[in-house]
Protein backbone atom coordinates (compact mmCIF):
# COMPACT_ATOMS: atom_id res chain seq x y z
CA UNK A 1 0.00 0.00 0.00
CA UNK A 2 1.25 3.46 -0.93
CA UNK A 3 0.87 6.20 1.67
CA UNK A 4 0.85 9.77 0.40
CA UNK A 5 1.81 12.70 2.59
CA UNK A 6 1.99 16.45 2.34
CA UNK A 7 5.18 17.62 4.05
CA UNK A 8 5.66 21.28 4.96
CA UNK A 9 9.29 22.29 5.49
CA UNK A 10 10.20 25.94 6.08
CA UNK A 11 6.85 27.05 4.67
CA UNK A 12 7.31 25.03 1.47
CA UNK A 13 4.95 22.14 0.79
CA UNK A 14 6.08 18.89 -0.84
CA UNK A 15 4.24 15.71 -1.77
CA UNK A 16 5.88 12.45 -0.67
CA UNK A 17 4.74 8.87 -1.35
CA UNK A 18 6.00 5.99 0.83
CA UNK A 19 5.48 2.29 0.08
CA UNK A 20 6.62 -0.46 2.45
CA UNK A 21 8.36 -3.19 0.47
CA UNK A 22 9.76 -5.80 2.85
CA UNK A 23 11.89 -6.16 5.99
CA UNK A 24 12.55 -2.48 6.61
CA UNK A 25 12.79 -1.45 2.95
CA UNK A 26 10.68 1.41 1.61
CA UNK A 27 10.13 2.99 -1.79
CA UNK A 28 10.10 6.78 -1.31
CA UNK A 29 9.02 9.13 -4.11
CA UNK A 30 9.57 12.87 -3.77
CA UNK A 31 9.51 15.45 -6.56
CA UNK A 32 9.29 12.68 -9.18
CA UNK A 33 12.43 10.97 -7.89
CA UNK A 34 12.13 7.45 -6.46
CA UNK A 35 14.61 5.79 -4.10
CA UNK A 36 14.60 2.50 -2.24
CA UNK A 37 15.68 3.02 1.37
CA UNK A 38 16.50 0.54 4.11
CA UNK A 39 15.22 2.16 7.33
CA UNK A 40 15.91 0.70 10.78
CA UNK A 41 14.91 2.19 14.11
CA UNK A 42 17.98 2.03 16.33
CA UNK A 43 16.71 3.93 19.38
CA UNK A 44 13.23 4.72 20.65
CA UNK A 45 12.18 7.08 23.42
CA UNK A 46 8.88 8.48 24.67
CA UNK A 47 8.68 11.30 22.09
CA UNK A 48 11.78 10.71 19.97
CA UNK A 49 13.39 7.99 17.92
CA UNK A 50 16.62 7.53 16.00
CA UNK A 51 16.73 5.84 12.60
CA UNK A 52 19.50 4.52 10.37
CA UNK A 53 18.77 5.06 6.65
CA UNK A 54 20.74 3.50 3.82
CA UNK A 55 19.79 4.18 0.20
CA UNK A 56 19.82 1.15 -2.10
CA UNK A 57 22.57 1.36 -4.69
CA UNK A 58 25.15 2.91 -2.40
CA UNK A 59 25.73 6.03 -0.47
CA UNK A 60 26.53 6.75 3.13
CA UNK A 61 24.31 5.64 5.97
CA UNK A 62 22.42 8.54 7.53
CA UNK A 63 21.43 8.77 11.16
CA UNK A 64 18.12 10.64 11.52
CA UNK A 65 16.64 11.81 14.84
CA UNK A 66 12.87 12.28 14.82
CA UNK A 67 11.42 14.30 17.70
CA UNK A 68 7.76 15.01 18.41
CA UNK A 69 4.52 13.45 17.22
CA UNK A 70 2.84 13.81 13.85
CA UNK A 71 1.89 16.15 12.44
CA UNK A 72 4.47 18.41 14.18
CA UNK A 73 7.96 16.86 13.97
CA UNK A 74 11.56 17.99 14.17
CA UNK A 75 14.05 16.03 12.06
CA UNK A 76 17.77 16.26 12.84
CA UNK A 77 20.41 15.12 10.34
CA UNK A 78 24.12 15.79 10.88
CA UNK A 79 23.39 18.28 13.70
CA UNK A 80 20.96 20.31 11.56
CA UNK A 81 17.39 20.38 12.90
CA UNK A 82 14.42 21.15 10.66
CA UNK A 83 10.83 21.45 11.89
CA UNK A 84 8.29 19.89 9.56
CA UNK A 85 4.60 19.28 9.39
CA UNK A 86 3.52 15.86 8.10
CA UNK A 87 -0.10 15.49 6.99
CA UNK A 88 -1.74 12.47 5.39
CA UNK A 89 -2.76 13.56 1.87
CA UNK A 90 -6.30 12.22 2.31
CA UNK A 91 -6.80 14.22 5.52
CA UNK A 92 -5.45 17.33 3.81
CA UNK A 93 -8.00 16.97 1.01
CA UNK A 94 -10.83 16.38 3.49
CA UNK A 95 -9.83 19.45 5.51
CA UNK A 96 -9.73 21.59 2.38
CA UNK A 97 -13.18 20.37 1.33
CA UNK A 98 -14.77 20.85 4.77
CA UNK A 99 -16.63 24.11 5.22
CA UNK A 100 -15.07 26.36 7.82
CA UNK A 101 -16.36 29.30 9.73
CA UNK A 102 -13.68 31.88 8.97
CA UNK A 103 -15.60 34.80 10.35
CA UNK A 104 -16.90 35.85 13.71
CA UNK A 105 -15.33 35.60 17.14
CA UNK A 106 -13.53 32.40 18.03
CA UNK A 107 -12.62 31.49 21.61
CA UNK A 108 -9.36 29.72 22.37
CA UNK A 109 -10.07 27.61 25.43
CA UNK A 110 -7.92 25.63 27.83
CA UNK A 111 -8.28 21.91 27.03
CA UNK A 112 -7.55 20.97 30.65
CA UNK A 113 -7.01 22.48 34.09
CA UNK A 114 -3.55 23.96 34.53
CA UNK A 115 -1.50 27.12 34.84
CA UNK A 116 -0.79 29.74 32.18
CA UNK A 117 2.99 29.91 31.83
CA UNK A 118 3.21 32.27 28.85
CA UNK A 119 0.92 34.58 26.90
CA UNK A 120 2.32 34.90 23.38
CA UNK A 121 -0.04 37.55 21.95
CA UNK A 122 -1.69 40.84 22.91
CA UNK A 123 -5.03 42.36 21.89
CA UNK A 124 -4.80 43.74 18.37
CA UNK A 125 -2.07 41.31 17.23
CA UNK A 126 -2.58 39.62 13.85
CA UNK A 127 -2.11 35.84 14.04
CA UNK A 128 -1.75 33.13 11.41
CA UNK A 129 -3.32 29.68 11.63
CA UNK A 130 -1.08 27.48 13.76
CA UNK A 131 0.64 30.38 15.55
CA UNK A 132 1.05 29.98 19.31
CA UNK A 133 -1.32 32.07 21.44
CA UNK A 134 -1.01 30.82 25.05
CA UNK A 135 1.12 28.16 26.77
CA UNK A 136 -0.65 26.18 29.52
CA UNK A 137 1.19 23.81 31.86
CA UNK A 138 -0.75 20.76 32.97
CA UNK A 139 0.65 17.63 34.64
CA UNK A 140 4.22 18.98 34.24
CA UNK A 141 3.78 19.27 30.45
CA UNK A 142 3.64 22.55 28.55
CA UNK A 143 0.89 22.74 25.91
CA UNK A 144 1.04 25.53 23.35
CA UNK A 145 -2.48 26.48 22.30
CA UNK A 146 -2.45 27.64 18.68
CA UNK A 147 -4.72 29.79 16.57
CA UNK A 148 -6.98 27.50 14.52
CA UNK A 149 -7.26 30.13 11.75
CA UNK A 150 -5.86 33.46 10.68
CA UNK A 151 -7.32 36.41 12.55
CA UNK A 152 -6.77 39.28 14.91
CA UNK A 153 -6.59 38.92 18.68
CA UNK A 154 -9.72 40.59 20.02
CA UNK A 155 -9.11 39.90 23.71
CA UNK A 156 -6.70 38.08 26.01
CA UNK A 157 -8.32 36.96 29.25
CA UNK A 158 -5.36 34.95 30.58
CA UNK A 159 -2.29 36.20 32.39
CA UNK A 160 0.98 34.43 33.20
CA UNK A 161 0.81 32.47 36.47
CA UNK A 162 -2.99 32.25 36.40
CA UNK A 163 -4.67 28.93 37.24
CA UNK A 164 -7.25 27.94 34.61
CA UNK A 165 -10.01 25.36 34.36
CA UNK A 166 -10.81 23.06 31.43
CA UNK A 167 -12.92 24.95 28.89
CA UNK A 168 -11.99 28.39 30.22
CA UNK A 169 -11.57 31.02 27.47
CA UNK A 170 -8.00 32.30 27.36
CA UNK A 171 -8.14 34.48 24.23
CA UNK A 172 -10.62 35.49 21.55
CA UNK A 173 -9.89 35.93 17.84
CA UNK A 174 -11.93 38.17 15.56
Amino acid sequence: MIHRFSVEVKGEEREVAVERLDAGRFRVTKAGRTRIVDARRILEGARASTWSLIAEGGGAARIIDVDGAAPELTITVENVSVPLKLVDARRKLAAAAAPRANTGPLSIKSPMPGKVVKVLVAPGDAVKAGQGVVVVEAMKMENELRAPRDGQVQAVSAREGQAVEAGQTLATLA
